[in-house]
C-alpha cells in the first residue's frame, strides 16, 4: 500500500505529467489534417510536424536527465516547461508549415519525462512503483480519452491555433503547481558520482537496452497510427473530424479498464513477464486484422487491439526501468529511456507522411514484421524479473 506521503506525491506528479500529456494529447487527433491544409504542406512535411517534438525530446533527454542527476529534478522540469509554453505559444501564430515545424521542435523542447519518472521513483518505493505507474498511465489514459473527445470539438468550434494557447496556459499551470505543491527529496549518500561516462554502463545492461527498444516501438507506432488513421477516416471513410471521438473514446476506455486488473496481476502475481508478451502479441494481431480486413471494421480492430496492448505495456515498462537503473544514475537512466522513446515518436511521424503517400497497407505489414520480431526478442528474455527488481 502506498503512504499517506507517496499518495500526495503520487497526486502531485500524476497532476503535472497529465496536464503536460492533455496538451499533446489535444493535438494528436486534429493536427495532422490541420497542418496539411498550411501554406507549403506536403506529406512529408505534415509528417515531419507530426514527429519533431519527438526529435528535440530525443535530443535533450539525455542531458536533461543527467543534469536532474546533478542537480535538481525540479529545476530541469522547471525549464522545459517553459520551453513547452513558448513552443505551443509559436505554433498557435504559425502562418505556415514551416513555422509549424519550427514551433514543434521547440514544443519538443520541454524534454520534462525523464525528470519527472526519475523523480518519482525517487519518492516512492519500488514495491508499489508498479502500481503508482500505472496510476500514471491510467490518468494519461482518461486524458487521452478526454482529449479523443474534446479535441475535434475545440478544433471544430475555435480553431486548432486556439488548442495551442490552451496548451500554452495548461503548461503553465502545471508549471505552478510543481514549484509550490511537489516535493524534491534526495539526500542520500552517493554511490555513484554523476557523469556522462555513465551512459556506458547503462547501454551494456541488456534489461534495460531491452525496455528501450519496446518503448521506442510503441510510440513508433503510436504516431505513425494517428498521422495516417484520422486522414484515413476523413478520406475514404467519410467520416468528419468531430466525429472521430466515438470511435476512439470507447476504445480508449475499455482498454483502460483492462489495464488495472493485469497490472495488479504482474505486480502481485509475478506475471509480469506474461502480461508483456501479451501486450505485443495483441498489437501483432491488430495490425495482422486490419491487413486481413481491409475495411472501417479492420481499422476498428487494429486501434482497439493496438490500444490494449498499449495500456498492457505502458505502465509496466518504466516501472521495471527505474528498478533496474541504479538510484544515482536513474535520471540517465531514464534519459536514455525517453530519449528512444521520441525518437520512436519523430520516427513515427516520419514513417506516418510516408505512409500518407504509400497507403496504410505499407504500415500494416511493415509494423506487423516489426511487432513478431519484438515479440521474439521479449520471448526469448532469460532475465528472472522478480530477483532483478529487488537486487
Amino acid at each position: 500500500m502506498l503512504t499517506s506521503q507517496e499518495r500526495k506525491v503520487l497526486a502531485g506528479i500524476t497532476f503535472v505529467v497529465s496536464v503536460r500529456m492533455l496538451g499533446l494529447f489535444l493535438l494528436l487527433p486534429v493536427l495532422a489534417p490541420f497542418v496539411k491544409e498550411l501554406d507549403g504542406s506536403t506529406p512529408i512535411l505534415v509528417g515531419l510536424a507530426m514527429g519533431a517534438y519527438g526529435l528535440t525530446q530525443a535530443v535533450l533527454q539525455i542531458p536533461f536527465g543527467y543534469l536532474s542527476d546533478k542537480y535538481s529534478r525540479k529545476l530541469i522540469i522547471t525549464l522545459g516547461l517553459m520551453f513547452h509554453i513558448l513552443g505551443s505559444l509559436w505554433a498557435g501564430l504559425s502562418p505556415n508549415i514551416w513555422h509549424m515545424v519550427a514551433a514543434r521542435f521547440l514544443q519538443g523542447a520541454g524534454a520534462i519525462s525523464s525528470s519527472a519518472i526519475a523523480l518519482a521513483a525517487d519518492l516512492i518505493r519500488e514495491d508499489v512503483r508498479t502500481r503508482a505507474f500505472a496510476h500514471i498511465g491510467a490518468s494519461i489514459g482518461m486524458v487521452f480519452a478526454l482529449s479523443i473527445v474534446v479535441a475535434p470539438v475545440l478544433a471544430g468550434s475555435f480553431g486548432v491555433p486556439f488548442i495551442f494557447f490552451l496548451t500554452a496556459g495548461l503548461s503553465a499551470l502545471s508549471l505552478i503547481y510543481l514549484l509550490l505543491f511537489i516535493p524534491e527529496k534526495r539526500n542520500h549518500t552517493r554511490e555513484v558520482e554523476p557523469s556522462l561516462k555513465n551512459i556506458a554502463l547503462i547501454l551494456r545492461d541488456r534489461n534495460q537496452l531491452l525496455l528501450d527498444l519496446s518503448i521506442a516501438i510503441l510510440h513508433v507506432f503510436l504516431v505513425s497510427m494517428f498521422t495516417v488513421v484520422p486522414v484515413e477516416l476523413i478520406e475514404r471513410f467519410g467520416i468528419p473530424k468531430p466525429e472521430h471521438w466515438k470511435i476512439y473514446l470507447p476504445i480508449i476506455l475499455v482498454s483502460l479498464f483492462i489495464m488495472v486488473p493485469s497490472t495488479i496481476l504482474a505486480e502481485r502475481k509475478g506475471k509480469i513477464k506474461e502480461v508483456f508478451i501479451t501486450g505485443i502479441l495483441l498489437i501483432i494481431i491488430g495490425f495482422t486484422a486490419h491487413s486481413l480486413l481491409p475495411s472501417f471494421w479492420g481499422l476498428i480492430a487494429m486501434l482497439f487491439l493496438y490500444f490494449v496492448g498499449f495500456h498492457l505495456l505502458e505502465p509496466i515498462i518504466p516501472s521495471l526501468l527505474t528498478r533496474f537503473a541504479h538510484r544515482d544514475m536513474r535520471g540517465l537512466s531514464t534519459g536514455i529511456y525517453n530519449t528512444v522513446q521520441f525518437t520512436g515518436a519523430f520516427l513515427g511521424g516520419i514513417l506516418g507522411g510516408i505512409f500518407l503517400k504509400l497507403g496504410i497497407s505499407y504500415m500494416l505489414y511493415t509494423y506487423t514484421l516489426t511487432s513478431i520480431v519484438w515479440f521474439l526478442l521479449i520471448f526469448m528474455w532469460k532475465v528472472d524479473i522478480k530477483k532483478e527488481v529487488r537486487r
